[in-house]
């Protein structure tokens, strides 16, 4: 039976992807040494949302609502002298829910582990993930919410620290909250996987593999304000959080805008004086409640470069961000096999389960179309009109391009079956059938 267990609770944009992409990775090598990774991921996630009582807990099958149940009976069956749970968005329990989520471990020794970085970049990293789901607000007039907003997964309340320690080490010794911070970009990567190790007692163990890529999913500035207009050309036609992550979030904003501009974004004076007085109040309450910390609480101060600010953004570099989206759009679509007719090869428009014909493969062409070059139209200045059309011709081009391909794959199957009839045994051949096959590829395709 386990007898340690550390659940590391976040924060979000914390270092956590990296962090757990180091777990997985060396989840084999771990376990031999007698710790758990507990997982997979999306139990980890049903877990996060059953012990925040999440709404959306009502469009997921219903095991969902027992996954903190299932994480919390497989570390107590772990015959090693540890487990490990991460996941990010634990940090928004209340501390009555938090309680109610220890009691599921109680008998075991519970270490909780928060992580955190510069407040001031988690301000602008908050901003991006509500864009991801359709926010339109411009950062320059947007907040975190308040740490006192319950439901808020981007806000001071899971961003801040201080405040998920106090609500999930309410129960325990002070001694088991264990406060890591992210080390500046200077400092070696591995550098926050050793500060995290410290805190779940893994130090001890060498030869781990710590060459995880940084997963970095921010946007440039550009590409940031650009996402915000996209979400108002939108204007609500993509529906539902489950719609939103898909659409807005992993194919837009992280398989196409991310990789185009990492220009950083910066922050109002306003903004990064709330976010000094929060890693100010922040270092005070830990110092205070005597939590362990591993590494410097003068990382949580905001660093002193600072970006644009999205508002300062010309519509000339949109215009030209969304031509680059547009074109990665339509290889995304081409390369996940989309037919700009509107099915793919064996199925029907729309046919997979629970989804719409817009939802098909065929609809992502058509979304992508749809939302970029309504963006083109509405970033565009009446001087830049020419500019537009112009990327509309070249679009016209990729799309005859996108049509040439299915073509030319429509044209090797037809030769194919000419190849099976010809290459039948003789005595098998009915030579008006074979004279047939030869003049229908002939005629459609040479």
């Amino acid at each position: 039976m386990t007898d340690v267990v550390y659940l590391h609770v976040g924060g979000p944009k914390s270092g956590t992807t990296f962090v757990q992409h180091v777990l997985q990775a060396n989840a084999e090598a771990l376990a031999q040494a007698g710790v758990l990774v507990a997982g997979p991921r999306l139990e980890l996630i049903h877990a996060a949302m059953a012990v925040r009582g999440d709404r959306r807990l009502e469009q997921l099958p219903e095991s969902a609502a027992s996954a903190w149940e299932r994480v919390a009976t497989g570390v107590r069956a772990w015959s090693g002298h540890s487990a490990i749970v991460s996941y990010e968005l634990f940090a928004g329990a209340s501390a009555a829910q938090a309680s109610a989520a220890l009691q599921a471990l109680a008998g075991l020794e519970v270490h909780v582990v928060v992580s955190a970085r510069d407040l001031g970049k988690s301000i602008p990293s908050a901003w991006q993930e509500q864009l991801k789901f359709g926010l339109t607000k411009p950062l320059e007039k947007w907040r975190p919410p308040a740490e006192t907003v319950a439901d808020s997964e981007w806000g001071w309340r899971t961003m801040q620290p201080a405040n998920v320690a106090a609500r999930w080490g309410a129960d325990l010794p002070p001694e088991r909250v264990h406060v890591v911070t992210v080390p500046g970009d200077s400092a070696d990567s591995s550098e926050l996987w050793h500060r995290f190790a410290e805190a779940c007692g893994l130090s001890h163990l060498t030869g781990l593999d710590l060459s995880m890529e940084r997963v970095n999913e921010s946007l440039g500035v550009v590409e940031a304000e650009l996402l915000r207009r996209v979400n108002k050309a939108l204007d609500g036609r993509v529906q539902g959080s489950r719609q939103r992550s898909l659409w807005i979030r992993d194919v837009l904003a992280h398989q196409v805008l991310a990789p185009i501009g990492r220009e950083p974004i910066g922050l109002t004076d306003a903004q990064l004086g709330e976010a000094q007085d929060e890693a100010n109040r922040a270092a005070a309450a830990i110092l205070a409640a005597g939590y362990r910390v591993h590494g410097d609480l003068a990382d949580l101060r905001p660093g002193s470069g600072q970006g644009r600010l999205p508002g300062q953004v010309s519509d000339r570099e949109v215009l030209e961000s969304a031509t680059l989206a547009l074109a990665d759009l339509l290889v995304w679509a081409g390369q996940s096999g989309a037919d700009p007719h509107g099915s793919t090869p064996g199925s029907t428009p729309g046919a997979a389960s629970g989804s719409t014909p817009q939802e098909g493969a065929g609809g992502r062409l058509a979304l992508a179309r749809s939302a970029v070059r309504t963006t083109l139209h509405r970033v565009a200045t009446p001087a830049q009109s020419r500019q537009v059309a112009e990327l509309e011709a070249r679009v016209a081009e990729l799309e005859a391009q996108v049509a040439a391909e299915r073509a030319l794959h429509l044209r090797v199957a037809s030769l194919t079956d000419l190849v099976q009839e010809l290459l039948l045994p003789a005595a098998q051949q009915d030579k008006r059938v074979t004279s047939s096959a030869l003049r229908s590829y002939r005629k459609g395709s040479l």
